[in-house]
């Protein structure tokens, strides 16, 4: 009977690391294909896109400025609620909800530690040029003590290196 509950044991322990990875590892694909796309849809369009890291989720988006026929009848550009002139909307292309995940972004010369993870209500901006250009940046998925680190190509905003840590 013990040998039977050790294995059923081991067992459970190596399906519950194993849905960790698969989770890790579909988030990180994901984060990936999402900066891929809006660094190519930038260079296509001449437009800036960016990746917005927020609390529970991750959006692509682009700036679609403001067609003539948007203004006022005035000719004047509307004021948004802070009394600043608005001259671009944000148009949301795609979005990853992070579920059990946590995501954190890392700008490029900053110490190994200084994970940002936006609190609710708060989102950090990954921009993609349309020169081609991105900033560069490290982007860690994990839960609980497991993670991949993605270290992301500046002229493709692709993974160039990648760490990971799947705890057994």
């Amino acid at each position: 009977m013990s040998i039977i509950l050790v294995v059923i044991g081991i067992g459970l322990v190596y399906q519950f690391n194993s849905q960790d990875k698969e989770l890790l590892r579909k988030t990180s694909v994901k984060i990936e294909a999402m900066s891929s796309r809006g660094h190519a849809m930038s260079v296509l369009h001449q437009k800036p896109f960016w990746l917005r890291i927020e609390h529970d989720k991750v959006v692509l988006a682009g700036a679609d400025v403001r067609n003539q026929d948007l203004l006022d009848p005035d000719g004047f550009p509307e004021l948004t609620e802070d009394g600043e002139f608005s001259e671009s909307n944000e148009e949301i292309y795609d979005t990853l909800e992070a579920g059990e995940a946590v995501i954190a972004i890392r700008r490029w010369g900053t110490k190994e530690d200084a994970w940002i993870r936006p609190e609710k209500g708060e989102s950090v901006i990954w921009q993609f040029q349309s020169a081609g250009l991105c900033e560069p940046v490290s982007i860690r998925v994990a839960r609980e003590d497991s993670y991949i680190i993605m270290h992301m190509n500046p002229l493709t905003a692709r993974v160039d290196e990648e760490e990971s840590l799947i705890m057994q």
